[in-house]
């Protein structure tokens, strides 16, 4: 099972990284954990310098101050932080470093705003440099979702026999124990099986193909399963036809979802990723949060005590 002890959240004031915030304390609650609240400034000249940075670095400090306290319960040890930098994204991945940070919890857009959404921003060299879990929660993400204790009760993990895909699936198995939640594991057969017999014979059954194509990639993934996973959760096994991201989107839409899962490569995650660009359409559409774990974090896993 997963031990998260620290949840590190960076923030920047948006309205989605306060929605961020709101679901880490959540999550905090959740694992029992203490939350680290960090806001990255632009550098600013010494105050012996310049009077206005340190005018905008204490605005910065009651800013952070009011964050916290908006969220704050008596159930969940907060540490807040503001520090400087040229590169948001490398100091915050630094201090999740120092930190020992079991999770990063982030709004999937920030001050750059909608229009831009990850590209470009923060989030997105986040997900491309982090080498611990970073679960997005959706600006968009519903309010009766976003009003309700965290309980993953839908879980879908997508999967596709990769070494990083399983490193994701270690995650959801654990997660979907947490929670006692049913727990989908979803394949999607993007190429059409049939072009891998080309050119086709006159009376080749293209639908019996489909269909054999289909049973072997199921076998594939119940064999994924524990035996002992039904004592602790509901897993399921789908494999579909199409685009990767358009089929996991509609299904975790149709499932109800809580939480959608993927492993993807520890260095430049977006780009190669188990679904390859289509990974970015996941995290910047889905209606619910996506956590995105490198490879070899199943090393990282602890029993928890």
């Amino acid at each position: 099972m997963i031990e998260i002890k620290r949840i590190l959240c960076p923030i920047d004031f948006s309205e989605y990284s306060a929605r961020a915030l709101e679901f880490a304390v959540r999550m905090a609650a959740w694992y029992g954990s203490t939350l680290h609240v960090l806001h990255v400034m632009p550098l600013l000249p010494p105050s012996t310098v310049s009077a206005q940075g340190e005018a905008s670095r204490q605005l910065a400090r009651k800013n952070l101050a009011h964050s916290v306290d908006r969220c704050w319960r008596a159930d969940v040890p907060i540490e807040q932080e503001l520090c400087e930098s040229s590169d948001a994204a490398g100091r915050i991945l630094e201090r999740a470093e120092t930190l020992d940070a079991d999770l990063i919890v982030t709004g999937s857009h920030g001050r750059t705003g909608f229009a831009r959404v990850l590209l470009g921003s923060v989030v997105e060299s986040l997900l491309h440099r982090s080498r611990r879990p970073v679960l997005v929660v959706p600006s968009h993400l519903a309010a009766s979702k976003r009003a309700r204790p965290v309980g993953f009760s839908r879980v879908l993990c997508a999967v596709d026999f990769s070494a990083d895909s399983l490193s994701g699936l270690a995650y959801a198995f654990s997660i979907a124990e947490e929670a006692d939640a049913q727990l989908t594991l979803i394949n999607v057969i993007e190429k059409p099986p049939e072009l891998e017999h080309s050119p086709l014979e006159p009376d080749f059954d293209i639908e019996r193909y489909h269909a054999d194509a289909e049973a072997r990639q199921l076998t594939k993934l119940r064999a994924l399963v524990p035996d002992t996973a039904t004592s602790y959760c509901t897993v399921r096994a789908a494999v579909l036809e199409g685009s990767a991201s358009r089929e996991v989107l509609r299904l975790a839409m149709v499932q109800g979802a809580d939480l959608i899962v993927m492993g993807v490569h520890g260095r430049h995650a977006l780009d190669l990723a188990i679904f390859g660009s289509n990974s970015k359409d996941v995290v910047i559409q889905a209606q619910c949060p996506v956590l995105v774990v490198p490879a070899g974090r199943r090393s990282s896993l602890r029993a928890a005590s």
